[in-house]
């Protein structure tokens, strides 16, 4: 969902070289990351950048929210993706000393609230704990919290502007819906503000950048791809309604892969590919690396 000025993201960001692919494999996990130029992409599909989605018109809002993430250095950013990354892999979180633990979401009448919608299943961006631990916050499920970059995203930007942060656990389907009907007043979800999107609702600035890349299996030919022309003929997928998707279709002339129908999940496009139904899937570098690295589907 997403867009290209590549960021290095620690020990995740991996070099591109010229225009060629470079893999990287993990030998915890059965799949792999495939990286490619991200010229290829083109000028309609490059950008990368996730955005805030707030209801059209609410100027107001969108000011408060592009001064919080202003106030937000590049590398505070890239060191929040890192450790969401990590969590989202960890069999355990070590909570922080002295930090409260949420298990209901804390208000003060005399604030305004930000009502912010997510999937709560799309890590490192959002993923949905069982348990309450000091970097998650409470949704409107019971005995759910959220956690993830767009949580503590959406925890400081609260805290800045002077907000109740209120986190509503939605499909993504239905979270511009959401904005449209004032069931929400903000989506921080890993979100790519495109012309289609910009028709029924507004943006702020970008809150992170990533890069587009490919997961196939680690013992598969791909795994060793020097070109996207190595893709011919592949079966790629990816989740319905998102920029992750679309760019597909492009390579299907171009480099004659096979785009299949796009799933509900990131999640289910991942076993798609580990069980042989698919030969690829295309994400952003921070969800493919929680998915190879934690197995996370």
């Amino acid at each position: 969902m997403k867009k290209t000025l590549l960021i290095a993201i620690s020990t995740l960001a991996i070099s591109l070289v010229g225009s060629s692919i470079t893999s990287c494999s993990t030998t915890s996990s059965k799949l792999t990351i495939v990286h490619f130029d991200q010229t290829i992409l083109g000028d309609a599909q490059k950008d990368l950048s996730v955005s805030i989605g707030i209801k059209k018109g609410n100027t107001e809002l969108q000011t408060k929210i592009n001064e919080a993430l202003a106030s937000i250095s590049s590398e505070k950013r890239n060191e929040l993706m890192l450790a969401a990354t990590e969590r989202s892999t960890a069999i355990s979180i070590k909570n922080e000393e002295g930090k409260l633990i949420y298990t209901v979401a804390p208000h003060d009448d005399s604030k305004p609230d930000l009502i912010v919608g997510l999937e709560c299943n799309y890590s490192p961006f959002n993923w949905t704990e069982t348990k309450a631990n000091t970097y998650t916050y409470p949704t409107n499920l019971n005995n759910q919290y959220a956690d993830g970059y767009d949580v503590q995203i959406a925890k400081y930007i609260a805290d800045f502007i002077g907000y109740n942060l209120i986190i509503q656990k939605l499909e993504w389907e239905v979270l511009i819906p959401s904005l449209e009907n004032n069931t929400i007043n903000a989506v921080i979800a890993g979100m790519t503000d495109t012309e289609d999107r910009r028709k029924s609702i507004d943006f702020t600035d970008p809150y992170y950048t990533s890069e587009l890349v490919l997961v196939v299996k680690a013992d598969s030919k791909y795994a060793t791809s020097t070109s996207l022309s190595d893709f011919n003929g592949a079966r790629i997928v990816s989740q319905v309604s998102t920029v992750t998707n679309d760019v597909i279709e492009s390579w299907v002339s171009e480099f004659n892969v096979r785009h299949m129908t796009p799933l509900d999940t990131f999640a289910t496009c991942a076993l798609a590919v580990k069980n042989g139904s698919a030969d690829a899937m295309t994400a952003e570098l921070p969800v493919a690396t929680a998915i190879v690295k934690g197995n996370n589907i």
